[in-house]
């Protein structure tokens, strides 16, 4: 019996690189969700657990100037203990470097 896949949430603003970065991450085997906005990556992290969190830096700029501080959409309060670590994408994005730095941080 084989194990289910690493579950990762990827929270981008461009809906090009979403689905690039959704799309490679599911090529090396992760279970992805997609949020093409904060409010989308607020309601994934209300419903699930993950992995990982990959999110555009962007999108964090777009949620300060809201008023909320980027832990609010990288952790939800019952997942701050189980959460320690997160990627924040940096554009032009190096898929190869992504693809190891969430495997550096789902070990």
């Amino acid at each position: 019996m084989s194990s289910s896949p690493e579950r990762i949430l990827v929270a981008e603003g461009d809906e090009v690189v979403l689905a690039l970065i959704s799309h490679i991450l599911r090529r090396q085997g992760y279970w992805v969700d997609a949020a093409l906005s904060a409010e989308q990556a607020r309601k994934c992290l209300s419903e699930g657990s993950y992995a990982a969190i990959v999110i555009d830096s962007e999108l964090i700029d777009v949620v300060d100037r809201d008023g909320w501080m980027p832990r609010t959409i990288l952790l939800s309060p019952r997942e701050i203990s189980d959460f320690p670590v997160h990627t924040v994408i940096q554009k032009p994005v190096e898929f190869g470097l992504l693809v190891d730095t969430v495997r550096k941080i789902i070990g």
